[in-house]
């Protein structure tokens, strides 16, 4: 949405690789998607359509709607592939069976209100009691790295991405959600992106962060795990924890964010997204 500019170094980077994708669909949420086509219409046989202007989560099913290979692969729009990416993945595809989700890194730029002037490797790291995804990884992944994971697109007729979740934990959401039908996550060091986070749109959505992360929490506890100790347990301590970090970090008006996010997350659970 409104990244002309990313989307093209983005393109550029995919039509450089040793190997082309078979498709490769866009999704675009921005007002006056004109922009973006002009930059669409320099590539070839690419798919695009008007998003839903709904976020991340319902333009990843827009996608899915018109995805036709066995697997597939999201890249937004900020992140850069390597020459040997979907080579790899390809090898990767072609050693993997059905119900294997592989996932690798990403190399993160900052800038885009992260850590300005470092690059560092992010790798997936599996949710803690709260929702955030602290817990290094044995071999037990319940976490991916969304922009190099590679997903069997069977599992899509069994789930989609959470449409309430615009932005944040949509990546850990659709893991739990696959784990829950059988699927399961392998990490591979080989497979990995570049990501230039771009400061257009984040702070637009900073204000679902917290939202998300609440609702997707308490969903994976109550629908995933089935537990209703945990999902009781969270649903009563996690606004607490929330506020509480606020004033630990002396932001008072933290503490009114606290209390706005949990009611978004509560309606979530009761809204169907339109």
């Amino acid at each position: 949405m409104n990244r002309p500019e990313d989307l093209s170094r983005c393109l550029d980077s995919v039509f450089q690789s040793n190997k082309i994708p078979d498709e490769i669909i866009i999704s675009d949420d921005s007002p006056d998607g004109r922009p973006t086509q002009l930059v669409v219409a320099k590539y070839p046989g690419i798919i695009y359509q008007e998003g839903p202007h709904r976020g991340l989560g319902p333009n990843r099913n827009a996608c899915i709607k018109y995805a036709i290979s066995s697997h597939i692969i999201f890249i937004d729009d900020d992140v850069r592939v390597p020459s040997e990416f979907f080579a790899t993945a390809q090898r990767l595809i072609d050693s993997a069976d059905s119900k294997t989700i592989i996932t690798g890194y990403e190399m993160n730029y900052g800038g885009g209100g992260h850590w300005e002037g470092e690059i560092k490797k992010i790798v997936p790291h599996n949710p803690d009691f709260w929702g955030f995804q602290k817990v290094p990884v044995g071999n037990d992944y319940g976490a991916i790295v969304i922009n190099s994971t590679i997903f069997p697109s069977s599992l899509f007729g069994q789930a989609l991405f959470d449409e309430n979740l615009r932005y944040g934990s949509e990546e850990v959401d659709m893991a739990q959600h696959a784990i829950s039908l059988g699927y399961r996550i392998v990490y591979e060091d080989c497979l990995y992106v570049e990501h230039h986070p771009s400061l257009v749109n984040r702070e637009k959505y900073k204000q679902f962060i917290d939202a998300s992360r609440l609702y997707a929490t308490t969903k994976a506890y109550w629908q995933y795990e089935r537990s209703m100790l945990k999902t009781l347990a969270y649903i009563v301590l996690a606004p607490f924890q929330l506020a509480g970090s606020a004033i630990r970090r002396g932001n008072v008006q933290g503490v009114w964010g606290a209390i706005r996010a949990t009611a978004l997350a509560s309606r979530y659970f009761f809204t169907k997204p339109s």
